[in-house]
């Protein structure tokens, strides 16, 4: 905290201008869903659907910029078999790391500040294959655009939209990416409203 200090302190008046109205350590929950691309060896591209919950824990270096964690639960469909071929579904843990910057879009008087900002890490998951007991690992790299949301009369909470990108790296495909929209909470235990 006393690095973020430091650095706010030496912040052009610009800058300052464009930085996050609520800062600090920041817990969240989230979810989302989407579309993902696979394709073995042997046979050819086809769909799944997938979803995803997740618990964060956000812990700023300068006030645009942090560290952040997740520990969630992700799930993918069997592709359709309609097609002609079928990839099994597959379901597990993950936990992931990450770096984020994020600054203020723009303001509505004392109602509503939008923010955006950038999430770009990678994550372990430990998955199994549906109706069966077979473990496996990967690992996967991530990069999450968002709009964040803050309405000063909720105080520490801030509400996102997000378009969350992954592409894992599995020794059983040659292509696993995956695509979709995600939305999350987040509580700022130690915001300071920012003065106008």
């Amino acid at each position: 905290m006393a690095l973020s200090a430091a650095a706010d302190t030496l912040m052009p008046a610009a800058a300052r201008r464009i930085a996050s109205p609520i800062r600090g350590l920041a817990l969240g929950a989230g979810e989302g869903a989407g579309m993902a691309l696979a394709r073995s060896p042997y046979w050819p591209l086809n769909v799944q659907p997938w979803y995803t919950v997740n618990l964060s824990l956000d812990v700023p270096v300068v006030s645009f910029f942090g560290l952040g964690f997740s520990l969630g639960f992700r799930g993918t469909g069997d592709s359709d078999p309609a097609t002609g071929v079928l990839y099994r579904g597959h379901h597990g843990l993950e936990t992931g790391a990450y770096l984020y910057g994020r600054g203020r879009l723009a303001r509505a008087g004392d109602r509503l500040d939008l923010l955006g900002g950038i999430i770009a890490g990678s994550s372990a998951n430990f998955e199994v294959y549906s109706l069966t007991e077979l473990l496996f690992f990967y690992p996967s790299l991530l990069v999450e655009p968002y709009l964040e949301l803050h309405f000063p009369r909720l105080g520490a909470h801030t509400f996102s939209l997000s378009l969350p990108a992954r592409l894992d790296f599995r020794r059983d495909l040659e292509l696993s990416a995956s695509v979709g929209l995600g939305l999350r909470w987040r509580w700022y235990p130690k915001h300071n409203k920012e003065q106008p």
